[in-house]
């Protein structure tokens, strides 16, 4: 269970994290491929000692979906960036973890899987949820104070996130599974390189605050997935993962009300009430 509380812990770090530099102003790709290159490290000290992988064609397809995976994370953390930037980080983080929705769509579409009936309470509530956010707010006075969230932003997050979950699971069908760790490390050094060549190309700049939150988002983004992969020894899957959404959800909301003071208007928070089960629904 210690090893669950530390994993949820760092996940909500990096909705945190976005928050606490939202306000900074740094080269946005140089400090995204600094992210990569912290969790790329513990990857290459992994393979210290160990013996080379075949190079076949299971070795290429990995590159290929590897580079594939790092274009999507990529994407991902920069609508997260946009997102905390602009909704807040309470409905990125709320939003990030409905990416779950999108492998269980997929499936349900493409696969002929059956949806569980908790799974369709779920989504229900979910689309319930997103029809009371985008009703209209009561014009007072105070109504500057609780800027009504960009529902455009806040869907391509969770699409991207989800995406990036998918493919996870297109890799497992097609991919080969001795691979995995190259899979990871190929993602992070594609990511990285597709950050360097767009910082280049714009002509960015890598300073202290570039290198300070680089750092300070890959390290919690490492440890948030090596914490929960070693919770599940100990903690069944069924419970882990509900756990670990939701409560990196709430960490993010208490830090954000009490630090940041982040506000938000009445329907965002009924949404977020829905919310919040809907994911312990779709994760169980």
């Amino acid at each position: 269970m210690l090893f669950l509380i530390a994993g949820l812990l760092c996940s909500a770090m990096v909705s945190i994290v976005l928050k606490a530099s939202s306000r900074w102003e740094y080269d946005r790709y140089f400090m995204l491929a600094i992210n990569y290159m912290a969790c790329l490290i513990p990857f290459i000290i992994s393979r210290i000692g160990q013996p080379s992988p075949a190079i076949n064609k299971d070795f290429g397809l990995c590159i290929i979906f590897a580079a594939i995976n790092g274009f999507l994370y990529l994407a991902g953390m920069v609508m997260n960036q946009v997102n905390v930037r602009r909704n807040g980080a309470i409905l990125q983080s709320t939003f990030s973890r409905l990416g779950v929705m999108v492998p269980t769509c997929l499936s349900i579409v493409f696969f002929g899987e059956r949806p569980s009936a908790k799974e369709v309470i779920g989504i229900i509530m979910v689309l319930v949820a997103f029809c009371i956010m985008n009703i209209p707010q009561e014009k007072t006075e105070t109504s500057k104070e609780h800027q009504k969230p960009v529902f455009t932003l806040l869907i391509l997050g969770l699409l991207f996130n989800g995406i990036v979950d998918s493919f996870l699971k297109v890799f497992e069908e097609f991919g080969s599974q001795s691979l995995n760790d190259w899979f990871m490390g190929f993602t992070f050094i594609f990511a990285s390189l597709i950050c360097f060549t767009i910082a280049i190309a714009k002509k960015g700049r890598i300073g202290k605050k570039e290198i300070v939150v680089g750092l300070s988002l890959g390290i919690p983004n490492y440890l948030s997935s090596l914490f929960l992969l070693k919770s599940l020894s100990d903690v069944s899957a069924y419970i882990a993962y509900p756990t670990y959404s939701v409560g990196a959800i709430l960490v993010v909301i208490a830090t954000s009300t009490f630090i940041f003071c982040e506000r938000i208007t009445k329907w965002c928070m009924i949404s977020i009430a829905l919310i919040i089960p809907a994911i312990l629904l779709l994760n169980l």
